[in-house]
């Protein structure tokens, strides 16, 4: 060991504490620098040498010969990167679909006077107000604006949501632009990472802006990191390798035909799926729930216009002389049938009104045969083409079906033409027959005194006199124009009303007591029972008892003709929950409807039957014994056309927007006083308007407000509109909770990731003093030596 060498280490801890003071002076100047990691000097002592000395006995000692600074090392933690990465694009994620959702319930105006829900609240009031008063102008005149008011929102908010939804694919665009950026700029680092990497050390300051572009990245994608021995890296985003090295694959963004010019993105030939980060909150945003809300406003208002404008257009106006007008106007598809949805259907037979009504079922089970004897009810068939009321005492009417376990009156002579009162009350509904309840006079034959009696009807004026009670009946059915009919039983005169009657109303008529022997004699009004035959069993369109059945998707549903109404067949196709639903129109209308979960197409499922009740529903011409398909994806717009040439059909188009076509008929807008209130009642074969004082058409309508139509018929109009709001509160408060919950975790993650590569001022000056205290040392020795060799040199040997 030679002072030369000593001299050596003493320099090499000089030129040791100098560079590691010259890192700890970069860290210092770059502690406020934007993802820079403080760097470590890694000092290592440099090689001993062994040599044999004069007080080591012969053997050889190891002598060190001082430090060097083998590296420059980042302090870094990689598992806190990942962790960071994953996080951020997380948190990007939440944020961008909550301030989006957040925007989308802003739109709603929930709760608010100008909200979607308040229009249409607003719109069922002014039908209230209307039945209240239908003669009333200005009411008629607020219908139509409130339902033009309720129509304008909904457009306004499908017109922001399109908005929104073009901003968001903008913004796609931009940023895929953005990622292109970052990957070039992360394979031009990747070359000078590898260039420098093989010239010298660590690369540190190009490894940090690399990482800091890789953060910037996890925030718009997930992404994944494999890193090679040479400090390239490879990197995949979504489902593909988008970076190796220093060679990228441009992400390009495309259109495709048919969307709008919505943007997607592609790698080569492949689509991008993005699984997280900003990127994949504004795909989902764009093409899930923004079109999710779109398609809930497109049902609302479809469903809205149909249903309304299948009932509206059975009424007629305050003239009486209208009918079959729509009250909005028509949202037929405007691009051909070929590129249509097959909405609806809705046949073209009243199906509460079938040529022979002769089947009542009751709706009690008896495990026996009851055998009813009909002889110990005052049961009397009230007929208007009869001389009078007759007693209805034939026991064969009423059969008992053991397989159903079912009684059931079985008349060929039908009940279309006559009512069947039940005069004591005691036999129809003690036998569980539906009924209804019906007005009459009571007149004590041993009161009857002479007099006269007038009434109106249709316009015609009818005068009945009397002398006694035996003339006032015999009147009575011979000279009131069939719409009275008068019987006595039990000592008391009952005056009946017939089915000429619209709706069988006693008050419809109003008798004038010309010589007030109506009060003399002690006429009561009182209120009884008749057999219900507005709800007839389906044996009576299909003409047997004999259980048949229809599928749909496969699904099948049992009909008992013996039992089932039209109002059970609906009910039983809406429970297959095949996103088919059945209604009925007010004059018997049987009405099939596509629901959101076909996608408004009946054509998505396929519908079996036999053809006897196709035909009966007025959905087919022929009416076979036949099970046929009455419609699937096979059956062509031509098909279509030829197969339903009878019934009623509402194609619409393909696609969203479809509230952009719904307006309130113009001939409305311009004269409210048109509008239709009347349904009218059944007579002769055909419906007649009763007249401008009956509100039937809003009182059909009004129904609507909670029936459950929509959503594949499973809610009403009401509780649809209150299940949006709630469903984008729902929605947004869930993406604001995970967005602070992200927050927080990445926050945490952040200040546990700035602790360790972070720079502290307080340690890099500790590291300073430590260091410059090195290096006066190893000059201290410098000096000894250099002492030491003066010595040496200058004194050894001199006298």
């Amino acid at each position: 060991m030679t002072l030369n060498g000593l001299l050596n280490t003493g320099l090499l801890g000089v030129y040791t504490n100098k560079i590691a003071m010259s890192v700890v002076a970069h860290n210092i100047s770059n502690s406020n620098t934007q993802g820079f990691s403080r760097q470590s000097p890694v000092i290592v002592t440099t090689n001993p040498i062994n040599l044999t000395t004069i007080g080591s006995g012969g053997a050889a000692l190891s002598f060190g010969t001082g430090s060097t600074v083998s590296d420059i090392q980042r302090v870094r933690d990689e598992f806190l990167d990942l962790q960071f990465r994953e996080t951020s694009s997380r948190l990007n994620y939440w944020e961008n679909i909550y301030s989006n959702v957040h925007y989308i319930e802003q739109l709603f105006g929930e709760p608010g006077e100008t909200g979607l829900r308040n229009m249409y609240d607003s719109f069922w009031a002014s039908i209230e107000e209307l039945k209240t008063d239908p003669s009333n102008e200005a009411a008629k005149t607020q219908v139509v604006s409130r339902a033009e008011e309720l129509v304008n929102t909904m457009k306004d908010i499908n017109y922001r949501l399109e908005e929104l939804k073009s901003d968001i694919n903008s913004e796609i665009k931009i940023r895929i632009g953005e990622i292109n950026g970052y990957l070039k700029r992360i394979a031009d680092l990747n070359q000078k990472i590898l260039t420098s990497s093989s010239i010298s050390g660590s690369p540190n300051d190009l490894l940090d802006e690399r990482d800091r572009l890789l953060d910037k990245l996890s925030e718009l994608s997930n992404i994944r990191i494999t890193s090679h021995s040479n400090g390239q890296i490879s990197l995949s985003m979504g489902d593909k390798v988008v970076l190796n090295g220093s060679s990228y694959q441009e992400i390009k963004s495309l259109t495709i035909e048919g969307t709008k010019d919505e943007y997607y993105a592609y790698v080569g030939n492949n689509p991008l799926t993005f699984n997280d980060g900003k990127m994949s909150a504004l795909f989902e945003l764009r093409d899930e729930i923004i079109p999710s809300y779109q398609r809930q406003l497109d049902e609302f208002g479809l469903y809205l216009v149909d249903t309304t404008n299948l009932i509206y257009k059975e009424g007629w106006d305050s003239t009486g002389t209208i009918t079959g007008a729509n009250f909005f106007s028509d949202i037929s598809t405007q691009r051909g049938f070929e590129d249509s949805r097959l909405f609806r259907i809705a046949g073209n037979s009243d199906v509460f009104h079938p040529d022979t009504n002769q089947y009542v079922t009751s709706h009690r089970i008896y495990y026996t045969d009851p055998s009813i004897d009909l002889n110990n009810f005052d049961i009397y068939s009230v007929d208007y083409y009869a001389t009078s009321p007759s007693k209805y005492a034939d026991n064969t009417l009423i059969k008992y079906d053991s397989t159903n376990k079912a009684i059931y009156f079985d008349d060929p002579s039908g009940f279309q033409d006559k009512l069947l009162v039940d005069i004591k009350g005691n036999f129809l509904r003690e036998y569980g027959f539906s009924t209804k309840e019906i007005e009459a006079y009571k007149i004590d034959s041993a009161k009857v005194i002479p007099g006269k009696l007038e009434f109106e009807m249709s316009g015609e004026t009818y005068t009945i006199e009397f002398s006694d009670a035996t003339e006032l009946v015999l009147n009575i059915n011979s000279d009131s124009g069939g719409y009275l009919k008068a019987e006595e039983i039990d000592g008391f005169i009952y005056i009946l009303p017939t089915t000429e009657i619209p709706n069988a109303d006693l008050d419809t008529i109003v008798l004038n007591d010309v010589d007030g022997s109506l009060s003399q004699m002690e006429a009561q009004k009182v209120t009884l029972d008749a057999l219900d035959t507005s709800q007839p069993t389906l044996n009576n369109l299909l003409g047997s008892n004999k259980i048949i059945e229809m599928s749909i998707n496969g699904r099948k549903i049992e009909i008992n003709p013996l039992k089932d109404t039209i109002y059970d067949l609906a009910d039983k196709i809406n429970a297959t929950n095949t996103g088919v639903t059945a209604s009925v129109t007010p004059h018997g209308s049987f009405v099939l409807r596509a629901g959101n979960l076909i996608n408004f197409d009946l054509k998505n499922v396929t519908i079996k039957g036999p053809e006897k009740l196709f035909n009966a529903l007025g959905f087919i011409e022929d009416g076979s014994n036949n099970i046929v398909t009455l419609i699937s994806q096979d059956t062509s717009p031509e098909q279509i056309d030829e197969k339903f040439s009878k019934a009623d059909l509402l194609r619409i188009d393909q696609g969203l927007g479809i509230v952009n076509q719904i307006s309130v008929s113009s001939n409305l807008k311009e004269n409210p006083s048109l509008l239709a209130t009347d349904l009218g009642y059944y007579y002769d074969t055909n419906y007649s308007p009763t007249g401008a004082g009956n509100v039937s058409v809003w009182d059909e309508i009004s129904k609507l407000y909670s029936d459950s139509l929509l959503d594949n018929g499973r809610v009403g109009f009401s509780n649809f509109l209150g299940n949006i709001v709630t469903d984008i509160g729902v929605k947004g408060e869930t993406a604001d909770k995970m967005r602070l919950n992200s927050e927080m975790l990445n926050s945490e993650i952040s200040l546990e990731k700035e602790r360790v590569m972070g720079v502290s001022i307080d340690e890099e000056m500790t590291n300073l003093v430590k260091y410059q205290q090195a290096f006066n040392a190893s000059a201290r020795v410098i000096t000894a030596v250099n002492q030491m060799m003066e010595t040496v040199i200058n004194n050894l040997g001199v006298r």
